[in-house]
């Protein structure tokens, strides 16, 4: 099982508490993503839509459910939460429950967001696949710049624990993340 570390969630309020001081939402996002391995690869166009990021009250109760009872609080907690955007692959659409934003130096920043349900199980449907139960979410992580440009990456199938250099690691199914070669701001 390979854990990743993330800049993401919880850990210290510096991680992603810090929300810059102009409000970006709404707004939305479109991502191509892919993810290779041994015997195959796949790729797929994504949007994300967040209708307003995490109020500091709601993500301070994730930081709690999540440091002091896992996983399982982490999710409980999640699914509770009041939606603040969608996640849409094809014909499919996903709550978001938990998005952040801050700035990173002068002309970037990055958004990171959190569904109450996963994405998808890349590598589930090999015969010698582990069980999915437990990863009950996906994560995904970008870095955007002042003209609407950027990268990223995406846990489309996770769970989360408290931990790591940042507070917060992340467990991915697959144990490799879905690169997100371009990710744009749809301009309105």
């Amino acid at each position: 099982m390979k854990r990743i570390a993330a800049v993401l969630i919880l850990a210290v309020p510096v991680a992603l508490g810090a929300q810059p001081s102009k409000n970006t939402a709404p707004e939305s996002f479109r991502a191509n993503g892919q993810i290779t391995g041994v015997a195959a690869g796949a790729a797929t166009q994504m949007v994300f839509k967040i209708d307003k990021y995490t109020a500091d009250a709601e993500h301070d109760a994730l930081v709690k459910a999540l440091k002091d009872g896992g996983n399982p609080a982490f999710l409980d907690a999640l699914k509770k939460a009041p939606k603040v955007g969608a996640l849409t692959i094809g014909q499919r659409t996903i709550d978001i429950r938990w998005a952040r934003t801050r700035a990173e130096g002068t002309d970037h920043r990055r958004v990171a967001f959190v569904t109450d349900k996963p994405a998808f199980f890349a590598g589930a449907g090999a015969a010698d696949a582990k069980p999915t139960a437990g990863y009950d979410l996906a994560i995904v992580e970008f870095t955007i710049d002042s003209v609407g440009l950027g990268s990223g990456s995406m846990a489309p199938a996770a769970k989360v624990k408290a931990g790591g250099p940042t507070g917060v690691e992340i467990d991915d199914y697959s144990g490799k993340r879905i690169e997100l070669t371009t990710v744009t701001r749809v301009l309105k």
